[in-house]
């Protein structure tokens, strides 16, 4: 903006001084004229003079030669008088300059002027001149010749044309002042609205410039600013936009990728490289048959490029561990007028899924097959008995007994399947009430000192009182009973099983340590399933269910609390409880 401001003052000084140039030309060539015009009207009205007082001599032989002389220094010329005959009969001889007069003499007689042709000038140069008329002296004709000599014109022109430079470069001098005021009056503003179209331009949007005119410079600082804030507007509307639709790709739970028509990858979200444990180097910007390794997303993609159709497919990733099942939904990017642009592939993680359907599957056939053991055992030995062998009542009270055995062990896991029901429905509610987990302990080991009189065992207790939570009463003294039957059930005859307890600001830890069997490393994460167990054999006799640490889980769950297991083969077992001393 700046060499805009200084081309404008340059053309504008130069336009000036040219025009002043020309008119101090102009000026002085008009002030040289009509100065030059006033000294040869002067000469003329000398001329007359002399002319009047010729023609009062009586004859140009009786001439006055004084008085002649006397006109001649007042006048400051010299005038000369001839006949008719061109015979000089006065001369004043006073020196003009350095002109030679006779010559002038002589020119001037050969163009002697009519008596109606009035007074005649001859220049002899820039500074002197001749001046000649008719002159009638009594009955004679003759002439009148008058030189002048304008000695001090150059000075007088010095003078003039020192005034018109003093006076023309003060006006100039006023003129670039005020013309400079005048252009950077209007050209700031242009220079504002510059400076803010190159912010704009560099995307700073926040910048604004004056509008402190009414004009048009004022209506382009208004249209500059209006710009400005609907690019600001708009500016911000779509980062929100793309911030709202990254933040949306990124957390929505399902990996996403986007491979334009040339086969690139041009976009990705973290949960696609999560299951495919990638970096986004490695993939943003690469072909598509380069990343995708496994062969059923590769062919999945290539469907969804050769067909221009939807593709939703079931697929089974097992470079990863664990492995995932995934469902792919594979779809074409078409623009405006059907402007193909790419395909799209959405990642739905479905293992959590294929999961549940796994545990479904195998609680349907671990209800069947547990259900299915006392049943056959009920139906054989009924048919035995109907065969005859009820006869044998020592047969006959085995057989009974067998059968009851069976019903009970039926009756329990039916009681057991509606319990785990009822503890996992959505609605299910506790008792709460202020409780002291310190006597529930004390009464469970109170009920449990016969089972552990069986194994030689003491159940001991290591715990503070009080130990006061909000909690279900009933439903925390069925979640002990199952862990110290377990913990009585799994460890060897003689060995003592220790309950202690935890307390801190805001929760309670029960650990209920045995030495018994313990588990596997690899068994820990499933204890808590449904009819999982460590020792199946050993559990059914003693008349587990496999249902036991699954409802104890959620009925922790239920209280807010948590439940984890440590064990070592041979060295035992050890489930540690967390519950919060007040529920939320």
């Amino acid at each position: 903006m700046t060499s805009f401001k200084s081309r404008l003052l340059f053309a504008l000084i130069t336009l000036i001084v040219l025009v002043l140039i020309g008119l101090g030309i102009i000026i002085g060539e008009l002030v040289k004229s009509y100065y030059l015009n006033a000294l040869h009207s002067r000469i003329e009205k000398e001329m007359n003079i002399v002319i009047n007082q010729t023609e009062q001599e009586p004859s140009f032989s009786e001439l006055r030669s004084e008085l002649f002389d006397e006109l001649s220094d007042v006048l400051e010329t010299r005038i000369a008088i001839l006949t008719e005959d061109s015979e000089i009969v006065y001369d004043s001889r006073v020196a003009i300059s350095n002109i030679d007069h006779d010559q002038m003499m002589e020119e001037i007689n050969d163009s002697l002027p009519d008596p109606s042709d009035g007074i005649i000038r001859f220049p002899a140069d820039e500074n002197n001149y001749y001046y000649i008329s008719s002159v009638e002296t009594g009955l004679e004709n003759g002439y009148v010749v008058l030189a002048a000599s304008f000695d001090n014109l150059e000075e007088v022109y010095r003078q003039i044309w020192l005034i018109l430079i003093i006076t023309l470069g003060a006006a100039m001098g006023m003129i670039i002042y005020v013309g400079a005021r005048i252009t950077n009056q209007y050209t700031k503003p242009i220079e504002s609205a510059t400076e803010v179209a190159i912010q704009l331009a560099k995307g700073n949007y926040k910048a604004r410039t004056f509008e402190d005119r009414a004009d048009e410079t004022g209506m382009l600082s208004n249209a500059i600013n209006i710009l400005a804030r609907n690019l600001q507007e708009m500016v911000s509307e779509q980062s929100v936009q793309q911030d709202r639709l990254r933040t949306l790709i990124e957390n929505m739970g399902s990996g996403l990728i986007m491979i334009d028509k040339q086969g690139y990858i041009v976009l990705v979200n973290r949960p696609f490289l999560s299951f495919f444990h990638s970096q986004i180097e490695e993939v943003l910007n690469e072909s598509y048959v380069d990343i995708f390794k496994n062969e059923q997303v590769h062919a999945l993609a290539e469907e969804v490029f050769l067909t221009e159709q939807r593709v939703r497919r079931q697929i089974l990733i097992d470079e990863t561990f664990p492995q995932k099942h995934l469902e792919v939904y594979g779809a074409p990017i078409i623009g405006e007028r059907s402007a193909w642009q790419g395909i799209v592939l959405v990642f739905h993680d479905i293992s959590e899924l294929k999961k549940l359907e796994q545990m479904r599957k195998d609680f349907v056939a671990n209800v069947s097959h547990e259900v299915k053991t006392p049943i056959t055992s009920i139906k054989g030995f009924t048919e035995t008995l109907l065969d005859g062998a009820m006869n044998d009542k020592e047969a006959l009270e085995s057989f009974l007994h067998i059968i009851a055995k069976e019903s009970d062990r039926l009756q329990m896991l039916i009681q057991d399947l509606l319990e785990l029901s009822r503890v996992e429905q959505q609605g299910f509610k506790l008792s709460l009430r202020q409780v002291d987990l310190a006597d529930i302990l004390k009464d469970v080991s109170v009920m449990m000192e016969h089972k552990a009189g069986k194994k030689n065992a003491n159940i001991q207790l290591d715990i503070q009182k009080p130990l006061m939570i909000e909690g279900d009463a009933d439903r925390l003294k069925q979640v002990f009973i199952n862990l110290l039957t377990n913990a009585l059930t799994y460890s060897y005859p003689d060995q003592d099983i220790m309950i202690k307890s935890e307390k801190s600001t805001d929760e309670v830890k029960i650990k209920f340590i045995d030495q018994g069997i313990g588990m596997e490393k690899e068994e820990l994460s499933r204890i808590f399933e449904r009819f999982y167990r460590v020792d199946k054999a050993r559990s059914r006799n003693s008349g587990g269910t496999g249902l036991g640490l699954a409802i104890v889980k959620h009925i922790i769950e239920v209280h807010k609390g948590d439940i984890q297991v440590e064990s070592e083969p041979e060295k035992g077992t050890v489930f540690t409880i967390t519950l919060p001393i007040k529920m939320n």
